[in-house]
Parts: C-alpha cells; sequence; structure tokens
C-alpha cells in the first residue's frame, strides 16, 4: 500500500476514534460479494485488512451472508467456506433475509457496537452514509479503499465538539425571575509563594547543619635574641608578629 494512501486511511480512523471510541480490535462485518471479490483479487483478508488499517481486526459476518453464498452454486464454494470459518454476528433472521437487509439491521440508527463494513454492494453503501459513524470498505480494482466520512458523519463530529463547548447542567443556575445564569469555572492558580513557610534548619547540638568549624587564627612566632631581650634564662625568647 503507498504511503500516501496509508496516511489518508489512518486519518480517516482517526475521526472515528476520537468522535464515536472506535478501539481495536476493529470489528469488521463482510457481506458475501466483498468475501468474493478478495479471493478473485488473491487477497487473505485476515492479512490484508490488519495492514490496511494499521492495527488489529476481527472479521465477522452473519448467517444470512453464509446461507446467500452458499445458494450461488459452486463458484462460490470457496468464499462460502471462507465465511463459514468467520465468526457470525447472530441475527433474529429465520429464514435467512438478502445480506443487505441482514447488515443494515444489525447496524441500526446508531452503529452501537462500532461495526465498520466491508461490501461491494453500491446501494447498501449508499443507504449507510446517512447513519454517523460507518466506517465503509470496499475493492476497486483489487485496491482496498477506506470511504472518507459521510456528511453525516461531519456533522455528528460537529455536533459533539460544539457540546464540549457548552455548560453542564451543574454549571448552570436559575434566577427567581427565570432567567439561567452560567456560572464560570474558577481558574487554578499555582501556590502563592509568600504563604509557603520556609525549610527549617536541623541542629546538631549547637550547631546547624552545614556549619563550618571556625579557625582559630594563627600567630606566627618569632625568634628573638637573648641579648636584645635582656632575659638571661632562657636562650630565645618567642613573641608576636603583631605589632600596632
Amino acid at each position: 500500500m503507498k504511503l500516501k494512501r496509508q496516511k489518508k486511511t489512518k486519518r480517516n480512523m482517526a475521526i472515528y476514534n476520537h468522535s464515536f471510541g472506535f478501539r481495536a480490535p476493529y470489528q469488521i462485518l463482510l457481506d458475501g460479494n466483498f468475501i468474493q471479490v478478495a479471493r478473485l483479487t488473491g487477497k487473505q483478508l485476515d492479512q490484508v485488512l490488519p495492514q490496511f488499517l494499521s492495527n488489529q481486526v476481527k472479521l465477522m459476518t452473519t448467517y444470512c451472508v453464509y446461507a446467500e453464498l452458499k445458494k450461488l452454486g459452486p463458484d462460490v464454494r470457496p468464499s462460502a467456506a471462507f465465511a463459514k470459518k468467520l465468526e457470525k454476528r447472530r441475527c433474529q433472521h429465520s429464514p435467512a433475509v438478502p445480506a443487505s437487509q441482514c447488515l443494515k439491521e444489525i447496524i441500526g440508527e446508531t452503529n452501537q457496537f462500532n461495526y465498520c463494513i466491508a461490501t461491494q454492494d453500491l446501494e447498501l453503501r449508499n443507504q449507510l452514509r446517512l447513519i454517523p459513524g460507518i466506517p465503509l470498505m470496499y475493492i476497486n480494482k483489487s485496491v482496498l479503499i477506506l470511504e472518507p466520512a459521510s456528511k453525516a458523519t461531519m456533522d455528528k463530529v460537529q455536533e459533539n465538539e460544539l457540546k464540549k463547548t457548552l455548560p453542564k447542567p451543574f454549571e448552570k443556575i436559575k434566577k427567581d425571575d427565570g432567567d439561567v445564569v452560567e456560572i464560570k469555572k474558577r481558574k487554578v492558580k499555582g501556590v502563592n509563594p509568600l504563604s509557603m513557610k520556609k525549610k527549617k534548619v536541623e541542629k546538631v547540638g549547637k550547631k546547624t547543619v552545614g556549619e563550618e568549624k571556625k579557625k582559630r587564627p594563627r600567630t606566627r612566632k618569632k625568634k628573638v635574641d637573648q641579648a636584645d631581650s635582656g632575659d638571661a634564662t632562657d636562650d630565645t625568647k618567642l613573641i608576636p608578629t603583631s605589632v600596632e
């Protein structure tokens, strides 16, 4: 996959991750025609799709899709065998209904369980674009394509972003006249340095920690001749060098 297409795919999936809560492994519902086209173009879906979305995936289908493939005869028997191995999303259809109807009913009106849809059915994709938050994939000339987010999806994204800017219920009060007033949140300020206590200096005995011992001043002593000093008892006499 080309680098430019891969970046575009990541950018499109980021919309669903941030705004609709999609998480890996992505749940991908496959229909029969997508499985058949993938087999004809030599794609191993369990290897190609994780690489395509740059994340782990969980491939799924329904009993209605499997039943539809079985009815198409021996030409699609390998595709039916592949669908049989996939995890089945339980549907309430008995007998089986067309695959497009089954997938649409599983998605519902809100895509509650965050499914991705992989289908070659253009009519089904047109219907699902009207529901926000559904990633749609198909194969075009052996190339996997993730559709850009639909208008319904982008409108929902803008609505969610707008809701984040509005005050929450606990941030509103009512006056006596019935008007609603918004309560502004106080900004969290830093600590006032003047109100902080100074660190106490630990004392060891009478001396503070880190205090160096005061050195005694050294006095130099000098020898003086006996004759000059006038004392006969000692040969020499020591006197301090400091002179006023």
